[in-house]
């Protein structure tokens, strides 16, 4: 498994109708051992169908991620996800279809499969998940599960969610509530960390995702409109 992609695509998405959830487009760092990279974010909608959308560039790389999903009854239903990397040690293009008529998800590009799925199952890419775990932290939630694709070889993998404290977050000499969920996955040792912003509705202002050999993250660095 690409582990380096792995963390990149994570990195990089209450009891609430679709209409609730408010629009944002706000400008983020990514950080890691080999980059360093702001682009903007976007979480957009026209009527039911929604994105969230991530452009980053700068004089060695550039990247973009986009998730496109419906929301029905608090329930994202996935329908495309699409990266492109072009940092030379990354170089990546994939290109996920979620087909619920059919009850597969077909992924072409660098990383080519085909997973079939059932209707019980709902599956997650790494940026809708968000929107789930929002979801779920407005609902008041302190533990959940939730599956989210595996983009290397199809399928995907159970994590655990849990709610562990709330501290005090700053983002562009502003103070937010955040409260700290932790993602974990039996078997192995990476955690990775989200603070969510209870004035913003639990948008995401930093992500960190550490394992034994290496810390990368995902910081908030100033809101350009909300709502």
């Amino acid at each position: 498994m690409n582990y380096k992609f792995s963390i990149i695509s994570t990195l990089i998405i209450f009891n609430c109708v679709a209409s609730d959830i408010p629009e944002y487009e706000a400008k983020y760092n990514f950080e890691s051992e080999e980059i360093s990279i702001t682009g903007i974010r976007q979480f957009k909608r026209n009527q039911n169908d929604y994105e969230i959308r991530f452009d980053a560039s700068n004089l060695i790389a550039s990247m973009m991620f986009s998730s496109k999903f419906n929301i029905d009854n608090d329930m994202v239903l996935p329908k495309t996800y699409d990266i492109k990397i072009r940092p030379k040690f990354l170089k990546r293009d994939q290109s996920v279809i979620f087909n619920q008529q059919e009850n597969f998800i077909q992924s072409n590009g660098q990383k080519p499969w085909q997973t079939n799925i059932t209707e019980s199952e709902s599956i997650f890419d790494p940026l809708n998940v968000q929107i789930m775990i929002r979801i779920y932290i407005n609902s008041g939630f302190e533990r959940f599960n939730l599956n989210i694709l595996d983009m290397e070889e199809g399928g995907f993998k159970k994590y655990n969610f849990e709610v562990k404290n709330s501290e005090t977050c700053v983002v562009n000499n502003i103070e937010y509530e955040c409260k700290i969920l932790e993602r974990s996955r039996e078997g192995t040792q990476r955690i990775v960390k989200y603070y969510l912003a209870k004035e913003l509705d639990y948008m995401f202002v930093k992500i960190i995702d550490t394992s034994p050999d290496r810390t990368n993250k995902l910081e908030l660095k100033e809101i350009l409109s909300f709502g």
